[in-house]
């Protein structure tokens, strides 16, 4: 009788306005807990960790280009080199992160890359009690009109295999990037906007807000538009629901006093204006097909655009110098926004629509109908009342849906992946769970608690799978290590220069395990062709020639990554991982 009467009460409250009715949230939910939410939680808590654990082992030694990168740059901010550390392309705050672990663990070279995995393990506990905290405000938001009562706790079933898909298989732990970051402070940013426009926000919590925002632009470039659209939303929201208009000038205090700092000291590096360089740089890579995402030479072939091309010192086999300015293990990653000065980064309206309709299709694809996750929000609205009453519910979910929808909609116009938007993604199917009315019908309840189990079935499959991929991946991401390990006992001390023919955004991982530099590179294909295997098939009076060029540039040693089954003279196996040196000085 008592939750019946506060069902009733709670009804009554919808006249009343928005906020009553999540004031009487809060009652359905603390009993949701007395029903055993917090036994689920634990069991899921549990689960996700071991799962997370095992995956972060199995790809312990797993690196990116991009994570090097990142790692690059962490080392400089710690040593204090703002100049060489500020970069218009990569966000700061996941490399502090990663150089902070790593002096304070102060790994030897074959756990650097452990370490690193660990603060992602890390990262993913934050990122979980992120999403719990909005999981509760998404909860008590559709109070009382949904799942109230015993399917609560079906709800935060359904909430956790949510979040294991999307952090366990879609935004693959092995990525030593920033995006698990980004969908953590996407939660925390999502849960408050339910209690601004639920009228349970003060101003610490508003300021807190912003000091949020203002984190996951530090994090990632691409969160300030979203903490733009983010704060029209609260406006469009105060001027409907009569909310204090000081919290959004709170909110907006707290994003600038963290924001603004870092965007004056990359404004002043860059002699403009500018927050980023990174949609700039994806405009011409991704939209309007400018060149090869490292060692830009201009487009057309040529120097006609490119203001800092690299420097090619052998026209063939192709050779390239690029030892200054930029500093980094493989200075054309470290600082693309150096290297691509010139770039067409222009909107081409014919270009524009055709990567629109590519990464809307792949958005179709890997972010709905791959995942399964439409024909479960399908049968949820099935499984409503009715359909019209879902679909009020869904719009009623708007501050928090606007935002995700708008932020997903400015990556589809230039690049999209599931990891960029895969907090957003969690934020838009748990909104349509909300949305759907499960009250007082047993079968409904019963086909919703059958639709988490196969959502759940779904998880476990697509996670072995992505257990397996790494497992067979861990052989390849280890001889990382023994190359390392290999090279520096043969007498490659770390710090000194070295070159590449080869891959050399790859050899970087290696590379930077060893301390290394790579300063030249004859690389595999660019320009007129595949200038590494040219190499290896011009004869000795080529190699003798491109070997002495690459003397020239101040390496100590070249490294065929990888090499030919037959090394000529003078080139010496790095042990059995597929990889040979050739030294300019004897080996000591």
């Amino acid at each position: 009788m008592k939750r019946a009467a506060d069902l009733s009460t709670a009804n009554e409250s919808q006249s009343d306005g928005y906020g009553k009715s999540m004031q009487m949230s809060r009652i359905v939910v603390t009993q949701g807990n007395q029903r055993g939410i917090l036994p689920i939680q634990w069991g899921f808590r549990f689960a996700i960790t071991v799962c997370a654990l095992i995956d972060c082992w199995i790809c312990r030694f797993q690196m990116d280009a991009d994570g090097v990168s990142y790692l690059d740059m962490g080392d400089e901010y710690l040593k204090g080199n703002w100049h060489a550390a500020l970069n218009a392309h990569w966000s700061p705050l996941y490399g502090v992160l990663a150089g902070t672990m790593l002096r304070i663990t102060k790994p030897t070279m074959r756990w650097e890359y452990p370490v690193v995995h660990l603060l992602n393990f890390l990262i993913l506990i934050v990122t979980l009690f992120c999403f719990e905290f909005f999981w509760r405000e998404l909860l008590a938001s559709s109070a009382p009109r949904t799942l109230v009562g015993g399917p609560r706790a079906y709800a935060w079933v359904l909430g956790y295999f949510l979040f294991a898909y999307i952090h366990l298989v879609a935004l693959p732990l092995s990525l030593v990037t920033p995006d698990l970051l980004v969908s953590a402070l996407v939660y925390m940013a999502s849960g408050m906007m339910l209690r601004f426009a639920g009228g349970r926000m003060g101003t610490a919590s508003a300021i807190l807000m912003g000091v949020l925002l203002g984190v996951g632009y530090l994090a990632k470039s691409a969160m300030l538009p979203f903490a733009v659209i983010l704060m029209i939303t609260m406006v469009a929201v105060a001027w409907r629901g009569h909310r204090r208009k000081s919290l959004i000038a709170a909110t907006l205090l707290g994003c600038l006093v963290i924001s603004l700092p870092f965007i004056a000291a990359l404004s002043w590096k860059m002699h403009r204006v500018t927050f980023s360089d990174t949609a700039k740089l994806n405009q011409g890579w991704q939209v309007n097909n400018v060149g090869s995402m490292h060692l830009w030479l201009g487009d057309p072939a040529g120097y006609e655009h490119a203001q800092h091309p690299p420097r090619k010192i052998f026209r063939w086999p192709e050779v390239y110098e690029f030892a200054t300015p930029i500093g980094g293990t493989y200075p054309p990653w470290y600082d693309p926004s150096y290297w691509y000065a010139g770039i067409d980064s222009s909107v081409h309206p014919v270009l524009e629509i055709q990567a629109f309709l590519r990464n809307m299709s792949s958005i179709v694809k890997d972010g709905l109908l791959r995942s399964g996750f439409l024909v479960t929000a399908a049968l949820m609205f099935i499984l409503g009342t009715r359909v019209r009453d879902s679909w009020g519910h869904l719009l009623g979910f708007w501050p928090i849906l606007a935002p995700a929808v708008a932020v997903t909609l400015m990556f589809s116009m230039v690049f999209w992946v599931p990891r960029y938007t895969s907090g957003l993604m969690l934020v838009v199917w748990g909104a349509t769970m909300a949305s759907t009315s499960t009250l007082g019908d047993k079968r409904r309840v019963k086909v919703f608690w059958a639709i988490s189990l196969s959502l759940g079935a779904l998880v476990v499959l697509e996670f072995s799978k992505v257990l397996r991929a790494d497992y067979r991946d861990a052989g390849d991401s280890a001889q990382t290590v023994m190359v390392a390990e290999r090279l520096q006992a043969m007498g490659v001390a770390p710090g000194e220069r070295i070159a590449v023919v080869g891959y050399g955004n790859t050899a970087a991982f290696w590379a930077r395990l060893g301390g290394l530099r790579i300063v030249a590179e004859v690389p595999h294909v660019l320009g007129a062709g595949d200038s590494a295997t040219a190499f290896w098939t011009s004869g000795p009076q080529v190699e003798e020639a491109v070997l002495t060029v690459l003397k020239s540039t101040g390496a100590r040693a070249v490294i065929a990554d990888p090499s030919p089954a037959v090394v000529p003279p003078g080139w010496v196996q790095v042990g059995n991982t597929g990889r040979a040196v050739y030294f300019f000085q004897p080996i000591p």
